[in-house]
């Protein structure tokens, strides 16, 4: 078997180990996926103003965060996908100054596959995130243009927004701006927004579609194009167009359920047919033994049981063949499945005279 190297093989202590990452210049730390954080270097504890890292030791790692909701995007985001790289979050220091970090992370499994710890790199991006709000507000011809145009600055807050993206969004312009973009997206989508966001400011371009929500709650589809700006070789704010898709969105989701349901259909129609014939044949014989038996024993009572189950995988066999429109229900965690009755039901009523 082959010999897995400690760090005794490298001839560093245990202590030696902990003060090698203690001096590292570079913000690391370890969280367990409740969020406790069970690991962090000096470095990370200066960012946040603490004399040492000991005072981080086993503190919750959300109250470094400025809007807490971020931690909950932040872990559905990492499980997800596994790794998180320069993703920008809004944190606070410890005397509630904010600043903003680019932090990458990795989630750390147990052999059972399940998250133990959640191994984080963080390095401050606050000078860079600094816009001159006034220096890249649009003009008035932005207004002229039927998709949305907007801009935020790095860590997500909208900077300015035309009057069709308002109209897009559903809220007044006024109340839009210096607010989180990501807090107009439907909840869903939210997370995949700070993702998109990062690869923006990784790659320098994007696109995706992402929903948004206006007051009423209504959802709108919308395809996003996004690309950074910069200021004398630095990342200085992003600019995006997006164009309202919903039709196409709900048209193209309406073929995708067509196609599946034909499928369910061409099967359905299937085993309707192959069960029909061994159902005829149990029929036959278990009539045939009913008329045998004394029906003042007491097999009778059993067997009539029986008779009576299998009158009902019948009807259940016909009720699947007569199946010819989509009707749903609820199952089990939001999961849907045909609803046998009503979708045969209806099929029943259309075709009464």
């Amino acid at each position: 078997m082959a010999h897995i190297p400690s760090i005794s093989d490298f001839g560093i202590s245990a202590r030696g180990f902990a003060e090698f990452f203690d001096g590292i210049p570079a913000a690391i730390y370890r969280t367990t996926l409740e969020g406790k954080i069970v690991y962090c270097n000096r470095a990370f504890a200066n960012i946040f103003g603490f004399d040492s890292a000991a005072e981080l030791i086993d503190s919750p790692v959300i109250d470094l965060y400025r809007n807490k909701k971020d931690r909950g995007v932040f872990i559905h985001s990492l499980l997800q996908r596994g790794r998180l790289f320069d993703l920008p979050i809004a944190f606070k220091t410890k005397e509630g100054a904010p600043i903003v970090c680019a932090v990458s992370a990795k989630a750390v499994l147990d052999d059972d596959e399940m998250v133990v710890h959640i191994d984080c790199f963080l390095r401050e991006i606050t000078g860079q995130t600094d816009v001159e709000k006034d220096v890249v507000r649009m003009d008035g011809t932005a207004d002229n243009l039927k998709d949305a145009v907007i801009v935020i600055d790095l860590h997500g807050d909208l900077i300015d927004i035309n009057q069709a993206g308002a109209r897009m969004m559903g809220f007044a312009r006024e109340d839009m701006l210096g607010q989180p973009l990501s807090s107009f997206f439907a909840p869903e989508d939210r997370e995949f927004f700070l993702i998109f966001l990062a690869d923006i400011i990784k790659i320098g371009r994007n696109e995706t579609i992402l929903a948004v929500t206006n007051r009423g709650a209504k959802k709108r589809h919308l395809d996003w194009h996004a690309y950074l700006v910069r200021n004398d070789s630095q990342p200085h704010h992003i600019k995006c167009i997006a164009r309202d898709v919903s039709d196409i969105v709900k048209r193209q989701r309406e073929r995708n359920i067509d196609e599946k349901f034909q499928g369910v259909l061409e099967m359905a129609g299937g085993v309707a047919h192959s069960l029909n014939q061994p159902l005829t044949i149990v029929n036959n014989l278990l009539n045939e033994i009913m008329s045998e038996l004394d029906r003042e024993g007491t097999i009778f009572p059993k067997v009539q049981k029986v008779h009576d189950q299998l009158k009902k995988m019948n009807e259940i066999a016909q009720k699947i063949g007569n199946i010819k429109k989509y009707e749903a229900m609820d199952y089990v965690a939001g999961v849907k499945i045909v609803d046998i009755d009503k979708a045969s039901w209806a099929q029943t009523v259309k075709d009464i005279p």
